[in-house]
């Protein structure tokens, strides 16, 4: 039988555990853009090494980001284009920036990170919509 403040309820938990998932993912992002910082001012090996561990703790993150959002997506039809979320940095960059370590590739590197963040920043928001949504139609 079919209930729909039951449905809703539903949707509107697996909406929070992907908002949760893309938080902690943007935690990570942020801590890899601060250490992205350190290391176009002149840190070191150390310094992209820790740079590079946070940028795969947002992409573990994420990919618990995307398995909530897909079950949301199930839940809700509304809630499209975050499929493709990811942090990756291409890997010929993070090569670079590792072995050569220079100001250069910590740039690129840095702005691979930015637009990874900006697109976590869009999936949260479009996420937070989608729930506000929810928890209006459960009020009507």
């Amino acid at each position: 039988m079919y209930d729909r403040a039951v449905e809703i309820d539903e949707a509107i938990a697996a909406g929070h555990r992907a908002l949760d998932a893309l938080a902690e993912a943007a935690d990570s992002l942020d801590s890899a853009k601060r250490w992205g910082i350190v290391d176009i001012l002149g840190g070191g090996l150390i310094t992209s090494v820790i740079k590079h561990s946070r940028l795969g703790d947002a992409n573990h993150a994420l990919a618990r980001a995307r398995e909530a959002l897909a079950r949301f997506s199930a839940e809700l039809d509304d809630v499209r284009g975050v499929a493709g979320l990811t942090a990756e940095v291409n890997r010929w960059n993070a090569f670079f920036d590792i072995a050569c370590d220079n100001w250069l590739a910590d740039i690129f590197v840095q702005k691979e990170m930015s637009d990874a963040a900006d697109r976590v920043d869009e999936a949260i928001e479009t996420v937070k919509r989608a729930v506000r949504r929810l928890e209006d139609a459960r009020r009507a």
